[in-house]
């Protein structure tokens, strides 16, 4: 069957692997063909009525987290909203993220996850690349009417038909009137984009990641796996959800992988985070050292019980030795370290290194099969322990970014490896 001019450009967006790349990757049993939409139906198969998220006093179970994600999707098709279509997605850390995004997955219609501080100058870059038809906001948060930047959004962006915002919506959709009657959806490949990240970088507007269901799957199964991630696990979600960091390091998918439970803060704070770590018996949480430096500062003060909590990760920046050093005196826990990028490759100290080892480095790579090079500014090898640039290619690291044909001449070499643009961890 001929695709049609829209399927023959949107192939031309995304770089895939070479197809070489896909079969080995099939074989070593990284990518496995399940899809987003079909990892949450095999959970929810699987625990039940488990609870897979606590967002304040709402707990839903994983069978409820899927019976929401099937009746948005309904929802959603009937506005319509087809497959391919984009959609930004601009929530705060609610129960309702998830719903969403595997109602999208199901549809094999491809969220945007942009950040809560994103603003008009970057929600118009990300709808005008991408062709977003729709654009989910919630109403008022942390003091910024959101509403108020949809509207200068969708003045910018005709093709953007649709704003559904989680709570008062005033003339746009609201949430809660897209729950419809379940129905069942075509699979989309799994090779295909799921979503799309957003690229680090201090300056201009990010560049969009294309993830696809294979690669990004491999990376929560392979993080959980390696965190030792179970039923008993209970992650505290502080940072924002839709950040790669705390969505997949191994994070909330990575939790919802192992059948735990995930817990969703609004706020990072110690007000907020410490009463849940005590309520809920957290067991992990990710952080950025700032705030690692700022939860160590405050115990001394405060009478909650962390006494649950196992592991601390910390990345998005180095963190200190001297810091490094005080996390397991002063809370409690194991330190973990991560470095990591959106675009792929995440390192990470293991559970069992030697205490050297983590507070010195930020881990190793997660696969066997992440390619590491260290090169200089003619991409040549330097030699063992000389100051380079990091190039690396592997099975969850894209071979471009989105629609940046000239950028990705310029990122990517001619064999497949990249540099990370900024490091999330």
């Amino acid at each position: 069957m001929t695709n049609s001019i829209g399927q023959q450009l949107e192939e031309q967006a995304f770089t895939p692997w070479p197809a070489v790349f896909g079969d080995y990757y099939r074989e070593a049993g990284y990518w496995t063909g399940e899809t987003l939409g079909s990892f949450l139906r095999a959970r929810a198969a699987r625990f039940g009525d488990r609870i897979a998220l606590v967002d304040q006093e709402r707990r839903w179970s994983y069978r409820e987290l899927d019976e929401r994600a099937d009746r948005l999707a309904a929802g959603l098709r009937g506005l319509p909203i087809k497959r391919n279509d984009k959609v930004v997605v601009q929530l705060p850390n609610v129960a309702e993220f998830f719903a969403i995004c595997f109602a999208l997955f199901r549809l094999g219609a491809q969220p945007v996850l942009a950040l809560p501080t994103h603003r008009r100058s970057e929600i118009v870059s990300f709808c005008e690349q991408t062709g977003a038809v729709a654009y989910i906001v919630p109403d008022i948060e942390g003091g910024f009417d959101y509403r108020q930047l949809a509207y200068e959004v969708q003045a910018r962006c005709p093709a953007l038909r649709h704003v559904i915002v989680l709570g008062e919506a005033e003339e746009f959709i609201p949430f809660a009137s897209l729950y419809a009657v379940a129905s069942s959806f075509p699979e989309p490949a799994a090779d295909t984009v799921a979503f799309f990240q957003l690229s680090g970088g201090s300056t201009g507007t990010p560049k969009l990641i294309p993830r696809t269901h294979d690669d990004y799957l491999y990376s929560v199964r392979a993080s959980a796996e390696l965190c030792r991630l179970g039923a008993d696990s209970v992650c505290l979600t502080v940072l924002p959800v839709a950040h790669n960091f705390p969505l997949s390091s191994p994070g909330s998918l990575g939790i919802l992988h192992a059948g735990g439970r995930v817990v969703l803060a609004r706020h990072p704070s110690p007000d907020v985070a410490f009463p849940l770590i005590e309520r809920e018996a957290v067991t992990l949480t990710a952080l950025v050292p700032p705030l690692a430096l700022l939860w160590m500062e405050a115990v001394e003060h405060r009478r909650e019980d962390l006494s649950s909590l196992r592991l601390l990760q910390v990345g998005g920046a180095k963190f200190s030795a001297e810091a490094a050093k005080r996390v397991t005196p002063k809370l409690g826990c194991r330190l973990q370290q991560v470095f990591g990028m959106a675009e792929g490759l995440v390192n990470y100290t293991r559970l069992d290194d030697p205490d050297e080892l983590i507070i010195n480095t930020q881990g190793r790579p997660l696969s066997a099969d992440d390619e590491i090079r260290v090169v200089d500014d003619e991409d040549k090898d330097v030699p063992p322990g000389a100051v380079g640039h990091l190039l690396t290619r592997g099975p969850y690291t894209i071979r471009g970014y989105y629609k940046t044909a000239a950028h990705n001449a310029r990122a990517f070499t001619v064999d497949g490896f990249t540099e990370p643009a900024i490091a999330f961890a």
